[in-house]
């Protein structure tokens, strides 16, 4: 058997018996002492660096090669263990003086794309290995490691070169990447404030403006499973009143669509960002004061069937709708017709479907105004039919019948309508496939007068057979 065919009969057996394998490198060496290929490249990248004259082209080529290397999870773990980052950090310096001092800054951005690669699923390169999760929930491990501050210094140093920016940006988002105190490290370090001034200094510069806006995004999430709770809305809040963050945002996103030039990826980012950030009554208001519906509005109508624009936008339309008064302004500017459409045309996309609902529940609660526009827009065909084609979409079901349900709740007149469209048939279908969907689906189909068994809940009385003499409940 020959070495390659031994390593990937092993495999098998391991892969067969449930053993992740996606931290191993799969390869047969020729002997004990070969290293990775990856090594090899990784001293020709160091000579590079060290090298007294800076050859662009031959940095280039190292880079590429490095970077198609890193794609694979293995790779990059072994690298990250050989202590590469430091080499990255001195080159990222020392291309960085070179394209300050009027130099090009080719070789710059081949370094910062090998360090994107290799911080790729590994945040924990760029900050401390988190050893208590009440500290770091808690903010008290939140201090800038020496690798932090230098891939902060890329965004303040070269805040002339979108490409860069862009490219240390994103560097940032990988490092804050399901670690929460990398995310609080970052804050500290400033990181909001520069996210925001890139996106209003290269607002022209779509990779720039999409980058921000997915880091901005990173911050607000909890998504490390080793904390208990993190301080996403802490942050959201912070870039909403310290930074003036949606007054910003909306400055960016009036410069990006202004006029016909509307691009389809800067318009999803910017309302998927502003949705992140819809948190509470206030800033929903102040969302659509500050102007956002006369930019996503026409975006939904140009983009109907572009699916991205389609999903962000129904996502921020229902952000937004936690003001009452914002659901009134939405309904009275045609945004029910325009998501009713936008739903009919991504019928087939799940995301479009659950978004579009979730919207459409959201206006109708506790409107009945947007309610009577619903049925007008005839938004039940478009829910119902949505139903039918997603049966197994557990979160496009739940919002669907919910927006059934708001939809009569306060407008019973409407009861007929809805049922014509086949929601009894549609909402029984749910109630029998998704468990999670039952305490909706028997809503919905209560408020439509349709038959439905509903059980009681435990009230709290305790019945006077359970209990002893002395008044004490019986153990069963």
């Amino acid at each position: 058997m020959g070495a390659d065919e031994a390593v990937r009969e092993a495999a098998e057996q391991f892969a067969s018996q449930g053993v992740d394998l996606s931290n191993i490198i799969q390869r047969a060496p020729l002997n004990e002492d070969q290293p990775h290929p990856v090594m090899a490249v990784i001293e020709q990248f160091k000579t590079l660096v060290a090298s007294e004259t800076i050859d662009d082209d031959a940095m280039d080529a190292v880079a590429t090669e490095l970077v198609t290397l890193l794609k694979e999870k293995p790779v990059r773990l072994l690298v990250g263990e050989s202590g590469f980052v430091a080499v990255l950090i001195a080159a990222c310096e020392r291309f960085g003086s070179h394209a300050m001092s009027g130099g090009s800054d080719s070789s710059l951005l081949s370094a910062v794309k090998v360090f994107v690669a290799l911080v790729h699923g590994q945040p924990d390169l760029l900050g401390r290995v988190q050893s208590s999760c009440l500290e770091v929930a808690g903010g008290e491990t939140a201090v800038p490691t020496p690798e932090i501050l230098a891939v902060c210094n890329l965004i303040t140093s070269h805040a002339d070169r979108p490409a860069v920016q862009a490219l240390a940006i994103k560097l940032s988002r990988f490092g804050c990447f399901m670690h929460e105190s990398n995310r609080q490290a970052f804050v500290a370090a400033g990181f909001i404030e520069m996210c925001l001034a890139a996106a209003e200094k290269h607002t022209h510069n779509d990779d720039v403006v999409v980058c921000a806006m997915q880091a901005l995004r990173a911050l607000t999430r909890d998504d490390d499973p080793r904390v208990p709770f993190g301080k996403a809305n802490d942050h959201a809040t912070m870039i909403c009143k310290d930074h003036s963050g949606l007054r910003r945002l909306l400055g960016v996103l009036h410069v990006c669509c202004d006029g016909d030039g509307t691009k389809p990826t800067v318009a999803t980012e910017l309302c998927k960002t502003l949705s992140q950030l819809a948190t509470r009554d206030e800033f929903c208001k102040e969302i659509v004061e500050l102007g956002c519906l006369d930019y996503i509005l026409p975006a939904l109508e140009k983009f109907t069937k572009t699916e991205s624009v389609a999903h962000a936008g129904c996502s921020l339309l229902r952000a937004v709708s936690g003001n009452d008064e914002v659901k009134r302004i939405i309904g009275a500017r045609g945004g029910i017709q325009l998501i009713v459409d936008v739903m009919q045309a991504q019928l087939r996309s799940e995301k479009v479907a659950e978004q579009g609902s979730a919207a459409l529940a959201a206006l109708a609660l506790k409107t009945p105004t947007n309610a009577t526009a619903i049925v007008a827009a005839n938004g039940p065909h478009v829910i119902v039919k949505s139903m039918y084609m997603h049966p197994k979409a557990v979160k496009m079901q739940r919002q669907a019948c919910m927006a059934l349900r708001n939809t009569v709740v306060r407008n019973p007149e409407h009861i007929d309508a809805v049922l014509g469209e086949g929601a009894e048939s549609a909402l029984n279908i749910c109630l029998e496939a998704h468990r999670d969907c039952q305490d909706e689906a028997k809503a919905a189909l209560r408020d439509l007068k349709c038959k439905v068994e509903l059980k009681e809940r435990w009230t709290g009385e305790i019945k006077t057979e359970n209990l002893d003499i002395d008044g004490t409940v019986r153990e069963f």
